[in-house]
């Protein structure tokens, strides 16, 4: 089974994760092939809709995965890999949608800060229960920009998730459809829209907003992602995380 689907419609490309069976969790591998999968699309489509199969957007971080590693070098090898997901998606040069079909999780929800757009189908749910195992790739750095530092603190609690709703009210999603198929089309007309801007115009627009973010954060995001690479190996994370999966 291909954990990664590629589909073009006319000018665009849309990129499915297909690791239901797993909750759409980002194993190294499906990481490395969905970074691919979108770089392909920012390069020759004129625009890029991710979404995915079954009934979870994602669950984030592959916890089995991170529980498996021994060395320092896994650990950091798979913690880059998350970033550069991250950092494909910001610099895509092409409008770039995500259509949130299920519930996002962790990094599934810290993903979708990065894109242009956010479409969801209503009744998923975000939330980033990874910080009960101390396991926040993105949030910690990039929040106090986003929301500010009083809604960053929400994102402590490990319960604490919010609604399509609610969702849209913080601005990680822009708009809310009631099927994957209304999704789909509200995405295709949005990356169109984003389209008719003017290369040079939209371009700018990426740079001042999103990438500017990046370009003063990126530091502290390397030294986030350097302690998770270290803490992911200590006893206490592991004890966590072992507890998880025997659920």
């Amino acid at each position: 089974m291909d954990i990664v689907i590629t589909e073009p419609l006319e000018d665009l490309l849309i990129v499915k994760l297909n690791r239901p069976e797993k909750r759409n969790a980002f194993s190294l591998e499906l990481t490395l092939r969905t970074r691919d999968a979108v770089s392909t699309g920012c390069r020759d489509f004129d625009g890029v809709i991710l979404t995915s199969e079954g009934k979870v957007f994602s669950a984030g971080l592959d916890l089995a995965e991170i529980y498996g590693f021994s060395t320092i070098e896994e650990s950091t090898r798979y913690f880059s890999a998350i970033k550069d997901l991250a950092l494909t998606v910001a610099n895509c040069e092409k409008p770039i949608v995500a259509l949130v079909n299920g519930s996002a999780y962790g990094f599934a929800t810290e993903l979708l800060y990065f894109f242009d757009q956010v479409i969801a189908v209503r009744g998923s749910e975000f939330s980033l229960p990874g910080i009960r195992y101390g396991l926040v790739p993105v949030t910690p750095a990039f929040t106090p920009y986003l929301f500010g530092m009083l809604r960053s603190r929400f994102f402590l609690d490990r319960d604490f998730k919010l609604s399509t709703e609610e969702a849209l009210n913080w601005g990680i999603v822009n708009k809310i459809v009631d099927n994957l198929d209304e999704g789909l089309k509200v995405s295709v007309e949005l990356v169109r829209k984003l389209r008719s801007i003017p290369q040079g115009v939209y371009l700018e627009l990426k740079r001042l907003m999103i990438r500017s973010i990046i370009g003063i954060v990126e530091d502290r995001w390397d030294e986030l992602l350097s302690t998770l690479a270290r803490e992911s190996l200590k006893r206490d994370v592991k004890d966590k995380l072992e507890e998880f999966l025997k659920r």
